[in-house]
Parts: structure tokens; C-alpha cells; sequence
């Protein structure tokens, strides 16, 4: 009885052991960088500020996973489109769902054509300052939820500029 113990105690510390060094491993070079660049107005006089994002997810592009995105952003700004970097080129803009959120949105990523053989990729989201208000800072952060093997990990980067740049710019 005491040998069946002992090893139903070995193997419970084995997996425990197992599952820990996998997990360790599994999140090598997990990082995201978030950066605002200002492209002036558009034809409606509204600045326009373009959010890029760079991520890597490391070890986890060669497990099956799922990748989805959000935005949130300051009162005053709107989000109108994102694109992402898939197969190695920009696409075609897409538009960003509509949501009663006032400053928080969510968007796809194709898991398969978005990240290259090394777990990096990029894109970008488009926000237009459609109401000017009183504070002289704005800032944006993007969140990508991954899930790989039922485990999800969570990047997330954020920036801040200021809004007497967008405007005048």
C-alpha cells in the first residue's frame, strides 16, 4: 500500500514538474510596443492618429491559438478601421465593429497569416479626434489576448501624446 502511495505522490510531482517547465518555456519573447504617429487631418479637419503595434508571441506561434485584439482610447477620439500585416504585406483597412462603448472597442487576428515563422507580427489602428476637448494629453492601448493549449496570455501596451500636437500637425 505504501509502494502505491509513493508513486501516485512521484507521478502527481512529475507532471506538476512537466507542466511548469512547459509553461516556463512556453512564453520566450512575449512582448508587445505600442507607438503613436500623427498623419495629419483629414478631409472633415480632424486630426488623424495612427496607433502601430508590433508583438511577438514567441514559442507560442508553433501551437494551435486563437488571437484576439482591443482597443481602448481617450474621450474624444474614435476609432474608424485597423489593418493588420498578414503574409508579410499590409491589407486592405477594415473597419472596427460598432459597439456602445464609447472607448473600448475589440478586433480580429487571423492567427495563420498574421504571424510569421518567428511569432512576430504587426498592424496598426486609425483613431480620428472627432470631439476636441480641454485636456492637453490623449492616450490609446492595445491588448491582444492569445490562447494557445487552453492557456491565454495577455500583451499589452499603451502610449499617451499630446493632443496640441495632433491638432496643429
Amino acid at each position: 500500500m505504501g509502494f502505491v502511495v509513493i508513486g501516485i505522490v512521484l507521478v502527481i510531482c512529475i507532471f506538476t514538474v512537466t507542466l511548469v517547465v512547459i509553461k516556463k518555456h512556453s512564453k520566450g519573447d512575449i512582448k508587445m510596443e505600442v507607438t503613436p504617429v500623427c498623419e495629419g487631418k483629414n478631409e472633415l479637419d480632424q486630426a488623424i492618429m495612427k496607433i502601430y503595434f508590433t508583438f511577438s508571441i514567441g514559442n507560442l506561434a508553433h501551437r494551435k491559438k486563437e488571437i484576439i485584439g482591443s482597443i481602448d482610447w481617450s474621450k474624444g477620439w474614435m476609432p474608424v478601421c485597423y489593418n493588420l500585416k498578414e503574409n508579410g504585406a499590409y491589407q486592405k483597412d477594415r473597419l472596427l465593429p460598432v459597439t456602445n462603448e464609447e472607448t473600448y472597442t475589440t478586433f480580429e487576428i487571423n492567427a495563420k497569416s498574421a504571424i510569421d515563422h518567428l511569432g512576430q507580427g504587426e498592424g496598426y489602428i486609425v483613431l480620428v479626434l472627432e470631439d476636441p476637448i480641454s485636456t492637453d494629453k490623449s492616450r490609446a492601448g492595445v491588448i491582444l489576448a492569445v490562447t494557445a493549449n487552453m492557456v491565454t496570455y495577455q500583451l499589452s501596451d499603451s502610449t499617451s501624446w499630446k493632443n496640441d500636437f495632433a491638432v496643429n500637425h
